[in-house]
C-alpha cells in the first residue's frame, strides 16, 4: 500500500474545472480501488472558518467532534458556483475587476498571511489532518462522492489562493509538509514547494500547454501558467501526460525538461465491458439530437456547430456547459437548446440517449467527452486534429472544424449510419475498456515502466499522431 498525497486545485478548493476535475476524480477512484492510502490537500479560507464557527456555536455535538469539521469541509468544497459564468456580465473589463477584487479579498485574509509567512520560513509548516469519516454524512452530492475515497484531508490555510499572488509578484511559493507520504501527486500547473522524505516520489500530471499556445488567452494567464508549471517541474521526479500529443507538444516547447522521465496516463471513465442496451443508445429518442460539451473558450468552436445546425432542421443540438457569449443563445436557431451546467448523471443520460456527440474543438489536450460517448456506445463526430485521432482512432467520424459544410455532412452521415457506428464501437468495447476504464489508470500511473503508450488497442490513426507516439522519453 502506497501513501499518496494529492495536490489538486480542481479537488482541493471549490473549483470544478471540467477536464482536470474529471481526470483526477477517476484517478482517485482507480487508486482507491487498488488499495492505496489517499490524502487530499485542501485549502482553508475565511469562508471555511465561517462555516465551522457557525456549526460549533450550536454546541449540539461534543467538543472536538470531527463531524463538525467534516460538515464544514464538504460544504466548503461544494460551493463551486457553476451558474456564475451566466450571471456575470460578459464584459472583459468587469471580469478583470472582479478577478482583482477576489485576489484582494484573499490577500487580506488570515489564511493568506499564514501561507505567506510559511513560504518565507517565518512560520513552521504545520500538519493539520482530518480523518475522513464520511459515513457520518447522510447524503453526499454526485460531484463530491470522490471525496469519500480519501482517508484524510490535509488542511493548508490559503494554499491555492496564495499561489497566484506568489507567481505574479515573484514571492516564494506556498510550502507543504509531505514527509509522511511515499508519492506526491501534483495536478499541474500548481505552484508548491514540497518538503518530503528521502525516497518519496513527486509525479506531476501535465494536462495541456494551451495557455502557452492559445492566442485568445490573456498575457496574465500565460504568466501565471508558466510560473506555476516551472515550480512544479523543478521538483518533479516523473511526468505524466494525458495524451501522446500533449507529451509531444511538451517536448517541443520545453526541451529543457527532456531529462524528466515521462509516461502517458489517459483520462478514464466508467467503462463496462458489455455495451449498454440499445434503448439507452439513442433508439428511444422521438427526434434525433446531438450533444456538444463546451466552456467559455473560443477554441471550443461552438459558433461553427450552431451555424451548421441552422442548415440541419432534421436534428436538434443540445449544448452542455456555458458559452460565455450571450449572443450565441440570443440568436440561436430553434433546434439548438442550451442546458447550461448539468450534474454528471444528467450529462451521462444526455450522451447515452443522443444520436451522436460532437467535439468541434480547434485544440485540446485530450477530449474526455469522446471516451464518455464511446462508453455509452454513442457515435462520435469530431474535429480532424491529431489528439482526437489518437483518442478515437477509426471509431469517430471526422470533419474540418473550420467548415460549416463539413460539420453538416458529418452529422448527416452519422444520422444515416447509426447502427454501423454503434456496431463498430461495440466490437472494440473490451479494448476500449482496458484503455479508458478507470480500473487500469492507477496501474499506468504507478507502473515502474516509464514510457509512452502506443495506440495498439484501437484501429490505426493518422500519421501525425503516430509521430507523437514515437516521441523520445
Amino acid at each position: 500500500m502506497t501513501k499518496i498525497l494529492v495536490v489538486s486545485e480542481a479537488l482541493g478548493e471549490p473549483n470544478h474545472k471540467r477536464g482536470i476535475f474529471h481526470f483526477t476524480r477517476e484517478l482517485i477512484r482507480s487508486l482507491a480501488g487498488d488499495g492505496h492510502e489517499l490524502t487530499l490537500l485542501v485549502e482553508t479560507t475565511r469562508r471555511y472558518r465561517k462555516l465551522r464557527r457557525r456549526q460549533q456555536r450550536t454546541r449540539l455535538l461534543p467538543d472536538g467532534s470531527r463531524l463538525i469539521e467534516l460538515l464544514a469541509l464538504y460544504r466548503f468544497l461544494d460551493e463551486a458556483d457553476m451558474n456564475a459564468p451566466v450571471m456575470r456580465s460578459s464584459g472583459g473589463l468587469r471580469r478583470t475587476i472582479e478577478w482583482f477584487r477576489s485576489k484582494l479579498r484573499a490577500a487580506t485574509s488570515l489564511e493568506f498571511a499564514v501561507s505567506f509567512l510559511r513560504a518565507l520560513h517565518l512560520l513552521p509548516a504545520g500538519v493539520s489532518l482530518i480523518e475522513n469519516h464520511a459515513d457520518g454524512l447522510e447524503y453526499i452530492p454526485t460531484d463530491l462522492r470522490h471525496l469519500r475515497l480519501f482517508g484524510d484531508f490535509l488542511l493548508e490555510p490559503g494554499f491555492y489562493s496564495y499561489q497566484d499572488t506568489s507567481a505574479l509578484l515573484r514571492l516564494p511559493p506556498p510550502r507543504v509538509d509531505a514527509r509522511g507520504y511515499d508519492v506526491i501527486l501534483i495536478d499541474t500547473p500548481t505552484r508548491v514547494a514540497i518538503q518530503r522524505k528521502r525516497g518519496a516520489k513527486v509525479i506531476c500530471v501535465v494536462h495541456d500547454l494551451l495557455p502557452l499556445t492559445d492566442l485568445k488567452l490573456s498575457d496574465v494567464a500565460t504568466r501565471l501558467f508558466l510560473s506555476r508549471l516551472f515550480t512544479s517541474l523543478q521538483q518533479a521526479d516523473e511526468l505524466a501526460f494525458v495524451s501522446n500529443y500533449s507529451l509531444g507538444r511538451f517536448r517541443a516547447l520545453l526541451p529543457q525538461f527532456a531529462h524528466l522521465p515521462a509516461r502517458v496516463v489517459y483520462p478514464r471513465t466508467k467503462f463496462d465491458t458489455s455495451a449498454p442496451p440499445l434503448a439507452m443508445a439513442g433508439a428511444s429518442s422521438r427526434r434525433p439530437y446531438f450533444v456538444v460539451i463546451v466552456s467559455a473558450e473560443p477554441r471550443k468552436n461552438l459558433a461553427a456547430v450552431i451555424r451548421a445546425f441552422r442548415k440541419l432542421p432534421q436534428a436538434d443540438l443540445v449544448v452542455i456547459g456555458y458559452t460565455g457569449d450571450p449572443t450565441l443563445t440570443r440568436h440561436a436557431p430553434p433546434n439548438v437548446r442550451f442546458s447550461g451546467y448539468v450534474e454528471e448523471y444528467e450529462k451521462a443520460a444526455l450522451i447515452a440517449d443522443a444520436h451522436g456527440l460532437i467535439m468541434p474543438s480547434l485544440a485540446e489536450g485530450f477530449g474526455v467527452p469522446i471516451i464518455e460517448a464511446l462508453a455509452a456506445n454513442t457515435p462520435v463526430l469530431c474535429s480532424d486534429i491529431a489528439v482526437f485521432r489518437e483518442v478515437a482512432g477509426d471509431l469517430a467520424d471526422y470533419f474540418d472544424p473550420f467548415s460549416i459544410e463539413s460539420i453538416g455532412a458529418s452529422v448527416t452521415r452519422v444520422l444515416a449510419q447509426q447502427e454501423q457506428w454503434r456496431d463498430r464501437i461495440r466490437e472494440h468495447r473490451a479494448e476500449l475498456a482496458e484503455r479508458f476504464g478507470h480500473h487500469t489508470q492507477a496501474r499506468d500511473l504507478l507502473s515502474h515502466r516509464v514510457a509512452t503508450e502506443t495506440m495498439t488497442s484501437v484501429p490505426a490513426a493518422s500519421a501525425a499522431m503516430a509521430a507523437f507516439n514515437g516521441a523520445t522519453v
